[in-house]
């Protein structure tokens, strides 16, 4: 690219009133300090506790926020998805409410992208509980080995994708695996990728969405992703040719 690249935020909400009107408008601050062009698109599921009303006024009061708002909470693939498919601008960023990484990290991935198709991220920090770590660990050895992908992390939260990647790629996930599947392309097809060292933020207020029940059904959308693969055409095997690490 030798412009400077236009970036979409996709926030996905659901039930952070605690959150999401100060989170959005750090984005938005962040990104304008950036002088970039720039969207924010808020895909809202259904929340029951105000979120709704409040991403409405960010709408009205920020220029670059756009909100879609889903009727039902139908999970979090399915907020990126919509997400990705209503995105304008060259580059995609996921960024949740809780804002689980330095904004900065954009600014490390930028000139990046120039040069491959999506810029990804592992943790160089992650001050989290033993127990949450070695199910962090136990999911991403558990992805990598049943896909083989050559990404040295599944779920780590930054990611920063050409939006042409986005909507090439057949995306069906409606939970939280989408992450896993888009990764899977990535490979599959061999789109140039970098990784980068981000750390793990905590969140400072409300509570994170995934339980035992959302860990269920990742990985039993695993399960049916891989034997969808496997009855519907060949696999050759994943290209990792094109890939560099930071």
């Amino acid at each position: 690219m030798n412009r400077q690249p236009t970036v979409s935020v996709v926030v996905p909400v659901y039930n952070e009133i605690e959150l999401v009107d100060a989170s959005v408008r750090a984005i938005d601050r962040f990104l304008g300090g950036q002088e970039l062009d720039y969207e924010i698109i808020i895909i809202e599921s259904g929340s029951t506790d105000g979120s709704a009303a409040a991403c409405d006024r960010l709408a009205e009061t920020l220029p670059a926020v756009a909100v879609i708002h889903e009727t039902l909470r139908n999970g979090l693939g399915s907020a990126l998805r919509q997400g990705y498919a209503a995105a304008t601008k060259d580059l995609v960023w996921l960024v949740t409410v809780d804002i689980p990484f330095p904004l900065e990290a954009l600014c490390d991935a930028l000139p990046l992208i120039v040069e491959c198709d999506c810029v990804l991220s592992y943790r160089s920090e992650d001050h989290r509980g033993m127990l949450r770590r070695i199910q962090s660990w136990g999911y991403n050895a558990l992805v990598k080995t049943v896909l083989g992908l050559p990404m040295r992390t599944v779920n780590s939260a930054f990611k920063l994708y050409r939006r042409s990647v986005l909507t090439a790629i057949p995306l069906k996930s409606n939970g939280w695996f989408l992450d896993a599947e888009v990764l899977y392309w990535v490979a599959r097809r061999g789109y140039r990728f970098r990784e980068i060292a981000v750390p793990l933020l905590e969140r400072e207020a409300g509570t994170s969405k995934i339980g035992l029940s959302d860990i269920v059904w990742i990985l039993l959308e695993l399960i049916k992703f891989r034997w969808s693969l496997m009855r519907n055409a060949p696999d050759p095997g994943i290209e990792v040719a094109r890939h560099d690490r930071s």
